[in-house]
Parts: structure tokens; C-alpha cells; sequence
């Protein structure tokens, strides 16, 4: 045979006849012997490179404390911003709802003035009175005078009594109290007062 040929096919019978680690790839040199991890086959193909990430910021910690403290400030105001407007409602809403009181205190006290004056009104009125104690006084001339006490006074024929009652001011003239007729209130005026 020929050199040549013999040649060729050893060298065709050692490039036919593989073993599993060549088909896996080249042992990388730098494991430890015995060690045999994951091999990757080898190409020719260019790999590209990750793009590197751009690199983060340093942060200044006072920049980050004087942010804090803005922040804060901000929030403060913002705060007292909202309590004011808040009082600043309640304070109208008290106000208008004051206002709203008095105008209707007004009317009501408008209504119940003009509120015509009944004859029921005068006998309450009259109820209202504490009649007692008639007596005659002789003065020292030795004339003689009929008297009663109304509430308390002492009233004479002829005098004019007052009383306030529910806000009505009745006024009547006290007549009946000479020649032993019976004591008699005659109605003179009635008005609302205040």
C-alpha cells in the first residue's frame, strides 16, 4: 500500500472516530482536573457584548436630607392651607346660619307684633291679676277714698293700671270702687312691646 494512502487514512479513520468529548467542545483549561462542566462549542461567530449599563447617580446625602426638609415644609402648608379653609368654612356656615337665626327671630318677632290683639288676649290678661284687700282711707281733711291692691299696688277710682303679659302691654281704668258698686277694669289700650 501506499505510504501516502495509509497516511490519509489514518488520518480520515482519526478525524471518523470521535469520542464524546470532542463532539461537546474543548475542556475549558481553567477547571479544576476532574471537573467537567458544561461545555460550549466553539464558533467562529462574533459574540457582541451587552450594552453596559449607564452607571447610577451618586446620591449626596444632605441634597437628600434638604429634599426631606422641603418636602416637609411643603406639607406643612399645605396643611395649614386646608385647616385654614376649613375654618374659614365652618366660620361661614356659622355666620350664615347666625344670620339666618336673627332674620328669622326677626320676622317671627314682626309677625307676632302685628298679630292683632284679641279679646282673648284681655281675658288672660285679666287672669293674670291679683285683686285684694279693698279699703278706705280718710285723709285728714275728712274726705274719704275707695282702694284696692291689684298685684301689689294700691290703685284709687279713677287711676290707670298696667300690666305686661305675653308680651302685650294692657292698660284699663279702675271704676267701681265709690257707692258700693262692684269694682269694674274698663279696657283703655293694648300694645305689643319688645
Amino acid at each position: 500500500m501506499n505510504v501516502r494512502l495509509l497516511i490519509f487514512l489514518m488520518v480520515a479513520g482519526a478525524s471518523v472516530v470521535t469520542d464524546a468529548s470532542s463532539v461537546a467542545g474543548p475542556r475549558n483549561p481553567f477547571w479544576p482536573k476532574g471537573y467537567e462542566g458544561e461545555r460550549t462549542p466553539i464558533s467562529p461567530d462574533v459574540r457582541k457584548r451587552p450594552k453596559p449599563q449607564p452607571p447610577k447617580p451618586k446620591v449626596d446625602p444632605k441634597v437628600v436630607e434638604e429634599k426631606a426638609a422641603k418636602a416637609a415644609v411643603e406639607k406643612n402648608v399645605a396643611a395649614k392651607e386646608v385647616t385654614a379653609r376649613d375654618a374659614a368654612a365652618k366660620e361661614a356656615a356659622a355666620k350664615a346660619a347666625a344670620e339666618k337665626a336673627a332674620r328669622e327671630a326677626a320676622e317671627k318677632a314682626e309677625a307676632e307684633r302685628k298679630r292683632e290683639i284679641t279679646p282673648e288676649d284681655w281675658k288672660k290678661a285679666m287672669k293674670s291679676l291679683r285683686i285684694g284687700n279693698p279699703a278706705v282711707v280718710i285723709a285728714q281733711d275728712g274726705s274719704t277714698r275707695s282702694t284696692i291692691s291689684i298685684n301689689g299696688n294700691i290703685y284709687g277710682e279713677g287711676d290707670l293700671m298696667s300690666v305686661t303679659h305675653e308680651g302685650i302691654r294692657f292698660t284699663w281704668r279702675v271704676q267701681g270702687l265709690t257707692g258700693g258698686e262692684k269694682l269694674k277694669l274698663a279696657r283703655l289700650r293694648a300694645r305689643r312691646i319688645k
